[in-house]
C-alpha cells in the first residue's frame, strides 16, 4: 500500500482525462511482458494474469478517484508482484495445513507440462529464494540495470549485486548436468 501512496498524487491530470485509453494502451503495449515477468517470479502464468488484471482494476479505481499514476507500467508491475506474492503466501499456508491433515504432501508441478531445458530453468528459478528470483528475473528477463532494480525493489545496489551473484551460483549448480563436455 505504501508503494501505491508514493506513486499516486491526488491531483487529476489533464493528459489522463480518459483512464480507459491509458489502460488500453498498456494492454496493447506492455501487458504480455508484465504478465511474463510476474509469471517468472511467481511460477504460474494463471496467477500472473490474475494479478496483472487485478492491478489494472486497482489502477482504474485509483484514476476514478482522481489520482494520477505517474509511471503506469511500473505501478502495474509493482502491484501485480505484490498481489502474486500474497497469493503465493496463501498457497503456502494452505499447503502446510493440508500436509498436517494428510500423510502425503501434494505436489502441484506437472513435469510433463514443460519440456527439457525450459522446465529445468523454471524449476531452478523457483528453487531460489524469493528476492533472488525477483532480482534475477528483473535483470535477465526484463534487462533492467542494477540501479533500476534497486530503486524498484527499494534495496541497495550492492544488495542487488550480491543477490545476482548468489542466484547465478545457485542456478549454475542446479543446472549443472554433471558432464565435463563443453
Amino acid at each position: 500500500m505504501r508503494a501505491l501512496a508514493e506513486q499516486t498524487t491526488p491531483i487529476p491530470s489533464v493528459t489522463d482525462a480518459d483512464p480507459a485509453a491509458r489502460i488500453r494502451a498498456f494492454v496493447d503495449r506492455d501487458y504480455r511482458q508484465v504478465v511474463a515477468t510476474v509469471a517468472l517470479v511467481c511460477g504460474s502464468t494463471a496467477t500472473a494474469e490474475d494479478a496483472v488484471q487485478e492491478a489494472l482494476a486497482r489502477a482504474w479505481e485509483q484514476t476514478a478517484r482522481g489520482y494520477t499514476i505517474e509511471r503506469f507500467p511500473a505501478w502495474i508491475t509493482t502491484v501485480a508482484l505484490n498481489l502474486a506474492r500474497s497469493q503465493m503466501r496463501r498457497w503456502r499456508s494452505e499447503r502446510r495445513a493440508r500436509s498436517r491433515l494428510q500423510a502425503t504432501r501434494f505436489e502441484g508441478h506437472d513435469a510433463t507440462a514443460a519440456s527439457g531445458d525450459a522446465y529445468a530453468v523454471r524449476q531452478a528459478l523457483l528453487a531460489l529464494p524469493r528476492r533472488q528470483r525477483e532480482v534475477t528475473v528483473l535483470r535477465y528477463y526484463l534487462g533492467l540495470d542494477v540501479r533500476t532494480i534497486a530503486e524498484h525493489l527499494r534495496i541497495a545496489e550492492g544488495t542487488v549485486k550480491a543477490m545476482l551473484f548468489r542466484a547465478r551460483q545457485s542456478l549454475a549448480e542446479a543446472l549443472d548436468d554433471g558432464s565435463d563436455d563443453a
